[in-house]
């Protein structure tokens, strides 16, 4: 389950990308109102921070409760929200209810391929 979890944060946090959306002041904001810095890299923007936010793109709550939970805190503490970011199942990153930012996107795995 860890690995699962650590792979989905360790994708979100590298591959989130928006080819098509222009950032103001090299910042975007998730609907929980973190701030992530951006970078742009070739015809792409990418976050340069780990995604923490805890509710879908509509507003609808992330839930810890779950079977699997939706998201969790490196080593079960908050406290590493800031440094780290949270933890997503596969379960959250692929619900269409979306948990990255809005005009933001993540590539579809194939065959582990993206």
């Amino acid at each position: 389950m860890k690995r699962k979890l650590l792979f989905c944060t360790v994708f979100l946090s590298v591959i989130l990308f928006s080819s098509f959306m222009s950032c103001k002041n090299n910042t975007v904001t998730d609907i929980d109102g973190n701030v992530y810095n951006t970078v742009k890299i070739g015809t792409q923007v990418w976050m340069v921070q780990n995604l923490k936010t805890t509710k879908y793109r509509n507003g609808d709550p992330l839930t810890v409760y779950n079977s699997p939970p939706n998201y969790c805190w490196y080593d079960n503490d908050e406290k590493n929200k800031s440094t780290y970011g949270a933890l997503y199942s596969w379960y959250a990153v692929s619900d269409t209810r979306n948990i990255a930012p809005k005009g933001w996107l993540y590539p579809r795995i194939l065959n582990g391929q993206f």
